[in-house]
């Protein structure tokens, strides 16, 4: 349910780090069998008949291997392509794997490096660079509050309240709750053969075994209500915009909360938790952790990151070079 239980990226890298090796392997199994056909004119022809008989069949298997091992340099390069424009470590950060595919297939280590310098070259996405920027405007937001500095407030249109707003712009957002799902089992009635009526009754428990399991996942707790909605702070209130609705979520109430990358995550004990997702979730945080107060707002768990990017400020420019503008609360 939290925000925190992300896995690691780049799976893909440890896969290709078990598999790789193979590759060397066949690579020495089909020298082994060519040396031993020059060797002995004719074995090639004779095959299992042949005194290369041994070295055959392995030489089939290392053959069949060889042509997924060497599609992996092609993939290899849009990979890096990849992972170059949305700016990823080297790798995805598995330094470990890399070396091993380094090791086992320097071709398809060089390839993959190829695509990701030309990745750095290009543009990042768009989604990154909001993301970046976002990201920034919470570091610049967590210093200058640090600093004692008060919030900057904005106008906020189409919003009445009597507290001041800091914060007004647009997230994704979500509840987490389960359902009462009601399933009724079907039930069929069969005359005929034997195999006929048996045919039968084993596809009306296969329905309702697919209904039931259906069901189940519907009732089960999950992310619901999906949407794109406004989002305002106040001094002591998140609103969310839902179908035209104003809904308002108590800093006060909130009894744990969770900030993972573009994602923040607020628990309640009497109403369903709310999840906000989008580039302002991180300035998001810093605005909850300071406007609810107490003395060492500022170490929070959630803000960790943020407290170590301030007490290492760098320019506050996207990853395009272009630097954020609006000020630390604004849009």
């Amino acid at each position: 349910m939290t925000a925190g239980n992300v896995r690691r990226p780049g799976r893909y890298w440890v896969f290709t780090a078990i598999v790789i090796p193979l590759n060397p392997l066949a690579w020495f199994l089909v020298q082994r069998f060519q040396a031993c056909a020059a060797a002995n004119p004719g074995a090639e022809e004779l095959g299992y008949d042949g005194p290369c008989a041994s070295a055959y069949g392995l030489f089939g298997l290392a053959g069949l291997a060889l042509l997924p091992l060497t599609a992996t340099i092609v993939v290899a390069f849009f990979i890096g392509i990849t992972e170059g424009r949305r700016r990823s470590p080297f790798a995805s950060g598995r330094r470990v794997c890399a070396v091993i595919v380094g090791v086992c297939s320097p071709p398809t280590l060089l390839v993959y490096a190829l695509g990701y310098g030309l990745g750095r070259a290009l543009p990042a996405p768009q989604a990154l660079v909001a993301h970046q920027v976002g990201w920034e405007t919470a570091v610049n937001a967590y210093a200058a509050l640090s600093r004692g500095l008060p919030p900057q407030q904005v106008l906020a249109g189409g919003f009445v309240s009597p507290e001041p707003v800091y914060l007004d712009t647009v997230m994704g957002y979500a509840r987490y709750y389960g359902m009462n799902v009601t399933f009724q089992p079907g039930f069929t009635v069969a005359f005929g053969s034997p195999a006929f009526v048996a045919g039968a009754a084993i596809g009306n428990l296969v329905g309702n075994s697919v209904g039931r399991s259906r069901a189940a996942a519907m009732a089960r707790a999950q992310w619901r209500e999906h949407r794109t909605t406004r989002v305002i702070v106040t001094a002591t209130t998140t609103w969310c915009c839902v179908d035209g609705r104003w809904l308002r979520f108590d800093h006060a109430a909130v009894m744990e909360y969770y900030l993972e990358g573009a994602t923040c995550v607020m628990t309640f004990p009497d109403t369903e938790p709310l999840m906000l997702i989008g580039p302002p979730a991180a300035v998001h945080a810093v605005l909850f952790a300071y406007l609810r107060g107490g003395p060492g707002w500022q170490y929070q768990p959630f803000l960790h990151q943020l407290a170590a990017a301030a007490a290492h400020p760098v320019p506050s420019s996207g990853p395009d070079g272009r630097a954020a503008a609006g000020g630390p609360f604004h849009r």
